[in-house]
């Protein structure tokens, strides 16, 4: 089980708590990073769990990995020659209760004692909703698994991504034109005709089904993105959904925004996303 800790969610989804001063030591880590361990802490048997180990074993090629029990994660969370790759639940300081899993790398190091969140969170993404049991999202763990080096890369060769946030996914969207857009409409948060959503599109968009949306994941479709939508557990309001896209084949994170759940702005992309996202489409 992963439980006995969470991770309180101060600013997401990178390091946006790093400031300037710590500029070399951000350098270092990620220009490092190939010649540490990263410990991945598989505490049991699980599902999720097993298929986290099976992600990184087949998927993880950045840096030497070894598996590990939350006992030995609980002995060496502060020495800085380790990285931990490790599910745990967030929650915002506003609720009650945990109401998503993330998947999340963090550096080893004293920080660490304040709450996973700190200057050494390394990258944390949004997998499901907290105590789910029915592994509908598990098939994203090879998928963030991706993400989640790429971005190393990327930070390697430009490190001021580090200090950008997430913001640098929603300004990606550029890179959405000439790839084939799968989208199911049941991921809107709003209603609006098939016709209509089309058009937007110059009719560059085809909708399909959930099913077919993760099937493209699993065959790792050529030059196709699909949107992935995460929820809060019983669909909080209060809480917040995320909206990510994210190419099937190359495992590019193209989009990713959040929003709290309202009365009048429920889970799902929004007017603004779509708006958004369909740019590309209309030239």
């Amino acid at each position: 089980m992963k439980r006995g800790f969470f991770l309180i969610i101060a600013v997401l989804i990178f390091a946006n708590g790093y400031s300037q001063n710590f500029l070399r030591e951000i350098r270092n880590t990620f220009t490092s990073y190939g010649a540490k361990v990263t410990k991945v802490v598989v505490p049991s048997t699980s599902l999720a769990d097993l298929m986290l180990r099976d992600a990184v074993s087949k998927g993880w090629r950045i840096s030497p990995f070894e598996f590990c029990s939350m006992e030995e994660y609980e002995q060496l969370k502060r020495d800085t020659s380790f990285f931990f790759l490790l599910r745990v639940d967030g929650k915002f300081r506003r609720e009650l209760e945990p109401k998503i899993e993330y998947l999340t790398l963090i550096k080893g190091g004293p920080e660490v004692k304040h709450g996973l969140y700190s200057s050494r969170n390394i990258m944390t993404l949004p997998l499901q909703e907290a105590d789910d049991a029915s592994g509908v999202n598990l098939h994203l763990l090879p998928v963030y698994i991706d993400v989640i080096q790429n971005h190393i890369y990327e930070v390697q060769e430009d490190i001021s991504i580090a200090f950008k946030g997430n913001s640098i996914f929603s300004d990606r969207v550029s890179q959405l034109k000439g790839k084939k857009l799968l989208f199911p409409m049941e991921y809107l948060n709003y209603d609006v005709s098939k016709d209509e959503f089309l058009t937007l599109f110059q009719n560059k968009v085809s909708i399909v089904s959930r099913e077919q949306a993760e099937g493209a994941f699993v065959n790792s479709d050529v030059a196709t993105v699909v949107p992935v939508v995460i929820n809060p557990k019983g669909g909080s309001r209060g809480s917040y959904c995320y909206k990510l896209l994210i190419g099937t084949d190359s495992h590019e994170l193209l989009f990713f925004r959040r929003h709290r759940i309202s009365a009048r702005m429920p889970a799902g992309f929004t007017r603004e996303d779509i708006r958004k996202i369909s740019m590309p489409f209309q030239f």
